[in-house]
């Protein structure tokens, strides 16, 4: 992508992302009342409290986040020296995607390069705990969506989204991978060799800046953006035990109105659970015809 500069609106967005720790729809609101984030900073304290629904410690951590936005700055300055782009939801090049969900990140950031907004994409998601037969299959995929130029997005964890990245890669296609923490911890480790090769081909993203740690809360909230950023969805396995990210990423699609195939593999609680939900169960063989029809 091309270099980024730190404005001061990237900057306060950054500043009540991360210091201020104000959720997407809070940031959202205030953005509608004010318009510019640089009008956020301009106004009394008061006001923004009462438009973002603050009290007590979160006006105190306001107030503490507009007396450091010149160290934030040089902290965004760091960031993007060290290879990563932080686009804010105000930049034109913020993936139009992302903005149907009722909590778009603030902040995305990204290393690699986005795919063009018109390229059709496709989620090919699934259990990390996915046998080799499984495995296979979600490689299939990956590389049959991308040796028809579909962008294959998943979320680089073991199993199911290891497999669809590196099918796409085999395909010689673009894929994103959307990460649950900051670039500086790549998870599992033992994809960090394919998250690079990810970065040359796709791009990798994350609503967290570099330094935020992994959680189990941000790995399934990531769903959403995977899914947002996704014209279909693929699951290709379902956790043989239970309910796991991929049902949340059912969940998400159905919100979004967004066609979910399910590779069925048994007739079981989870595949009847996936189907209410509105995953439409296809066979083993990838019907890649079937995913990009009505696309």
């Amino acid at each position: 992508m091309a270099t980024a500069s730190v404005t001061i609106d990237l900057t306060i967005l950054f500043a009540l992302a991360t210091e201020a720790q104000l959720g997407p729809k809070s940031v959202a609101a205030l953005l509608a009342h004010f318009g510019e984030p640089s009008a956020i900073w301009d106004c009394g304290i008061d006001e923004v409290a009462q438009i973002a629904h603050l009290s007590g410690e979160a006006v105190e951590r306001l107030a503490t986040a507009r007396g450091l936005t010149d160290a934030l700055a040089e902290e965004l300055e760091l960031i993007i020296a060290a290879g990563t782009t932080p686009i804010s939801i105000t930049d034109a090049r913020y993936p139009q995607r992302l903005l149907r969900l009722p909590d778009p990140p603030t902040i995305i950031y990204v290393r690699g390069t986005l795919p063009a907004e018109d390229r059709i994409a496709v989620a090919v998601v699934g259990t990390h705990l996915a046998d080799a037969e499984g495995i296979a299959e979600a490689v299939a995929w990956g590389k049959g969506l991308a040796q028809r130029d579909v962008v294959v997005v998943s979320g680089l964890a073991r199993g199911i989204d290891g497999g669809a990245h590196t099918g796409a890669l085999a395909g010689d296609g673009q894929t994103l991978a959307v990460l649950g923490a900051g670039f500086n911890h790549i998870y599992p480790p033992e994809h960090c060799t394919l998250a690079e090769e990810i970065e040359r081909h796709g791009a990798l993203i994350s609503e967290h800046p570099p330094f935020t740690p992994l959680t189990k809360q941000r790995l399934v909230y990531r769903n959403r953006l995977i899914v947002a950023l996704a014209d279909a969805v693929v699951v290709v396995r379902l956790h043989p035990a239970k309910a796991g990210g991929s049902m949340e990423a059912i969940r998400r699609a159905r919100d979004l109105a967004c066609p979910t195939y399910l590779v069925a593999t048994d007739t079981g609680p989870g595949t009847r659970q996936a189907v209410a939900d509105g995953a439409i169960p296809i066979g083993h063989l990838p019907d890649y015809d079937l995913v990009l029809k009505y696309l």
